[in-house]
């Protein structure tokens, strides 16, 4: 039960390789912080005790067998400091201590540079975003399932605490100081790094950014040589089955690879692998087995040639402009009939969340009256898409306040429209810096942009 500054006793498994001399202080340690406890993520810090490393779990404050009070990560920076504070003050320690997080602990090992410690020699963070605010609140828009299903789904020694947060939540509906004090401080980024990203996981576009800004933004020493693999899915576990090509159920062992080399105990086996490695979709049909469904390697992430999609009155959508005349379509919201999401970047029910992820058929939903579907022509070539998308859209409500959603789809010539990115935008959010609602006004247009994620999907011929 480590201390920790304000008297709190955190839940702390040390484990340690065989035949260590515990008065040479010749051992780094490996250090996992977590609110999921030993048995579900701590024990991944074991996997470098064959290279004379200790390994050092930490159940997160309020979680688990720990004291205190869980605060959606406000503590993790203070918390995260005293436990590396305590490793180098053993007999055993080298002073240097490396972390390991994945998804909440990966927020958890976000924070860990916060103070500038001396002894953080490296970092590798699996499925974790930059920010926390941009995922729960995109575009301002509540995702009620993905924060309450999560904060549900923790074992908390005070039950009355999972209430505390959501309503913290609740009460920090704007972009706020709350939010950007859990973000991460690049330039105390002073050893070598990695991340491991999926294109259908819930932190994808955040994830991303968490590695421009620790490979553009950190210590000169380092920066340019972060590392990012992004697999087809992240925590998507529901999305494995669809890719069945250049994949194993969507994974690659080349992360694992990655962490080993980041801590230092074993060089990546190059064949040209360089600092940023994504796998390219497609459908799982012949014709994209043809055209995708393959990995890629390169120095830095491809700069695109942006394409832009109008959209027409006649629910076309192509490359020009429709200059005929001033149109614009409208449906009629329901809110006691709500659309609900089918699949996309979700928490999964198998890991803590209630709705299903990955590339899913939109058919159900994009039939329905208070849907608007705009279809392109189909391409004669393949067409690459890799890179963000947006929509910008001009939008009027008799209402005060409503969601607007995009969705990007492969439609496939069987009829199928399979998901590859949506979004959605909050209209009472819309102005900068957002700190109080604005509401709408009857009859007035508004433009609005939404960032559509990040892709790479190739549509065939």
């Amino acid at each position: 039960m480590m201390p920790c500054r304000d008297g709190i006793k955190l839940e702390t498994i040390v484990n340690y390789p065989r035949d260590m001399d515990y008065s040479s202080p010749t051992h780094t340690a490996l250090m996992d912080r977590s609110p999921y406890g030993y048995g579900d993520m701590e024990w991944i810090t074991d996997l470098v005790m064959p290279a004379g490393m200790v390994a050092v779990g930490q159940d997160m404050r309020g979680t688990e067998m720990s004291e205190g009070n869980f605060t959606m990560w406000q503590q993790d920076k203070d918390d995260a400091e005293d436990l590396g504070n305590w490793i180098t003050s053993q007999t055993w320690s080298d002073g240097n201590v490396m972390t390991l997080g994945a998804s909440a602990d990966g927020l958890a090992s976000l924070q860990t540079p916060f103070h500038d410690p001396a002894w953080l020699a490296a970092q590798y963070i699996i499925w974790a975003p930059r920010s926390m605010y941009k995922v729960l609140f995109p575009h301002g828009c509540y995702k009620q399932e993905t924060t309450e299903d999560w904060l549900l789904g923790l074992d908390m020694s005070n039950p009355d605490v999972v209430y505390d947060n959501m309503n913290t939540v609740y009460e920090n509906e704007a972009y706020n100081s709350y939010w950007k004090a859990i973000e991460p401080v690049f330039e105390n980024v002073h050893g070598p790094n990695a991340f491991w990203a999926g294109w259908y996981d819930l932190f994808l576009d955040q994830t991303i950014s968490a590695f421009h800004g620790y490979n553009t933004l950190s210590d000169p020493k380092v920066r340019f040589t972060s590392k990012i693999t992004v697999d087809p899915l992240g925590h998507c576990l529901d999305g494995a089955h669809f890719f069945t090509e250049n994949a194993v159920l969507g994974r690659t062992l080349l992360p694992i690879a990655q962490m080993f080399e980041t801590y230092g105990i074993r060089p990546v086996a190059r064949n040209n692998i360089q600092n940023v490695t994504f796998y390219v979709m497609s459908s799982n049909d012949d014709l994209g087995k043809e055209a995708g469904q393959f990995w890629t390697t390169m120095e830095e992430f491809p700069t695109p040639q942006n394409t832009d999609f109008f959209l027409h009155a006649d629910h076309t959508s192509s490359n020009k402009p429709d200059t005929s005349a001033e149109t614009s379509t409208s449906y009629k919201v329901d809110p006691a009939d709500p659309i609900l999401t089918i699949a996309g970047n979700n928490l999964p029910p198998d890991i803590g969340g209630s709705i299903h992820c990955g590339p899913e058929d939109q058919s159900p939903v994009d039939s329905r009256d208070d849907v608007l579907v705009f279809n392109t022509q189909p391409f004669e070539e393949h067409f690459y898409m890799t890179g963000s998308m947006s929509a910008t859209l001009f939008v009027s409500s008799d209402a005060i306040d409503t969601d607007f959603m995009v969705k990007v789809s492969d439609l496939y010539p069987t009829g199928e429209a399979i998901l590859i990115q949506d979004n959605a935008f909050r209209m009472r959010w819309r102005e900068e810096p957002g700190l109080e609602p604005v509401y709408m006004e009857k009859d007035e247009v508004y433009e609005i942009t939404l960032d559509l994620s990040i892709t790479s999907w190739v549509i065939p011929a």
